[in-house]
């Protein structure tokens, strides 16, 4: 049986918070880490502004085929477009971030670089194959983790620095558009098209 994150949200956010705690924790791995995708997606579909119908947002088994399908397919004004997720985070953090909460710690802190953590993700990504059966295929990177919204001056500086190069990079990958996403901001940062 398919396990579905739209359906468990359901049940789970009526929860009391120490019962979703014990819930959460008793969650596998591989639903955490679908049901944090999928929130995110959702999250990204209302600030992208495309006309995504949350009704057909389906998560994708990575394992399923080869080239695996991408995170997510959904209808964008009623037609199938694919879309893949990548974290822009700075692993040092993210793991005294894992280590704060297996501790029950809500606070944690670290160096955060912003540049080499983007390009690593978007280059990984864009060096993938995916099975997307011709639809279009976005790339949605989003900033996450221990709340590393990105210093956006800084990031549209870099971004305009570097513009003509993700956007040949882009053009050499099977993405048809590329989104920074601030997921605690909840809204979109940049959008590159080939």
């Amino acid at each position: 049986m398919k396990w579905e994150p739209a359906a468990f949200s359901g049940w789970y956010e009526d929860l009391p918070p120490w019962k979703r705690r014990r819930v959460w924790n008793g969650l596998k791995r591989q639903h955490q880490k679908l049901y944090i995708e999928w929130k995110t997606f959702r999250a990204f579909a209302l600030a992208s502004g495309l006309d995504i119908d949350p009704r057909s947002i389906d998560m994708y088994d990575p394992n399923a085929v080869n080239p695996p399908l991408p995170d997510v397919g959904c209808l964008v004004s009623g037609c199938p477009e694919y879309f893949e997720l990548g974290e822009v985070t700075e692993e040092k953090l993210a793991r005294a971030a894992s280590i704060a909460m297996k501790n029950g710690k809500g606070v944690y802190g670290g160096v955060v670089s912003q540049r080499l953590p983007l390009v690593q993700i978007f280059l990984k990504k864009c060096r993938n194959r995916y099975t997307t059966n011709g639809y279009p295929f976005h790339l949605v990177l989003h900033f996450a983790v221990g709340r590393q919204s990105p210093i956006e001056p800084q990031l549209i500086d870099d971004l305009s620095k570097w513009r003509d190069r993700l956007v040949e990079r882009i053009r050499c990958s099977p993405f048809t558009c590329v989104w920074l996403y601030d997921d605690w901001e909840k809204r979109v940062l940049v959008r590159l098209e080939r």
